[in-house]
């Protein structure tokens, strides 16, 4: 399999790798890799979409796997930072559980802990989802729910309506049964588990299960705002993301998760 991957920053520093939701593709980084540029930046096109929507999707194992080859051979010293969104975020979860040889420090944001509730409508939800997503006028609808700036919802639209039907189902049919491996309470590698507050229960709950889980993890939400937060406010999920891969203070503002409880950091 032959990933897309856009490379910018400084080639030697330390390296981050970028891992999109699901129909978008690596151009949703792009106020991230703006505002790291002291570092190696590498965005990844996952199967299914943008530039590498020819690419089939096999399954998040199969994906993390072709990930981690994009480290070992591009990466400085075969290592890197991680930062995934929603679907990157679950391929970050199946990076950590089989590849941490390649990881340095992880940024996680948008993913659920536990099989999502009325599993048993998913036939239904994908026909109607597989019919919709091919029509402009219902994903011009979607692009104007995210509140993208203009440059992001041509992106978005042309992303969504290009990408693989088939990728879609199968990613969709994982994710709804997805459960975090019980393996990473023994996964020692510092990883911060976030999402915006404004997320569904099922998410926001999953943050503070998946960072009490694993040994060496933070969890933390960002008030007021919702799945997409690192396109609502790039400063703070930039700043965020460079405070963590470098060992800083989390910017202040941001609410750190105990469990199922919240501090204001």
């Amino acid at each position: 399999m032959s990933l897309y991957v856009h490379e910018t920053g400084i080639p030697g520093a330390s390296s981050i790798v970028f891992l999109h939701g699901i129909g978008t593709s690596g151009w949703m980084w792009d106020r991230q890799i703006t505002a790291l540029a002291g570092f190696h930046c590498l965005t990844v096109d996952l199967p299914g979409h943008g530039k590498s929507n020819r690419e089939p999707w096999i399954s998040l194992a199969d994906t993390a796997g072709h990930i981690a080859q994009v480290i070992r051979v591009r990466a400085t010293n075969g290592r890197a930072h991680v930062v995934g969104l929603s679907l990157g975020g679950y391929i970050a979860l199946a990076l950590l559980e089989h590849h941490t040889d390649a990881l340095d420090r992880v940024v996680i944001s948008g993913v659920t802990a536990a099989p999502m509730p009325n599993r048993a409508l998913l036939p239904l939800q994908l026909g109607l989802m597989s019919v919709l997503l091919k029509r402009r006028w219902f994903v011009n609808m979607q692009a104007s729910a995210l509140h993208l700036p203009p440059d992001m919802q041509y992106a978005f639209i042309d992303n969504l309506l290009a990408m693989s039907m088939p990728a879609y189902r199968r990613i969709w049919r994982e994710g709804v049964g997805f459960y975090v491996p019980p393996s990473l309470q023994y996964v020692n590698t510092p990883t911060l588990i976030t999402a915006g507050s404004r997320e569904s229960n099922i998410i926001t709950h999953a943050v503070g299960t998946i960072s009490t889980l694993m040994p060496n993890a933070h969890g933390c939400l960002a008030p007021g705002f919702g799945h997409g937060w690192n396109v609502e406010a790039p400063g703070l999920f930039s700043a965020m993301v460079r405070a963590w891969i470098t060992g800083a203070p989390l910017p202040a503002g941001l609410q750190t998760v105990h469990g199922g409880s919240l501090t204001v950091g």
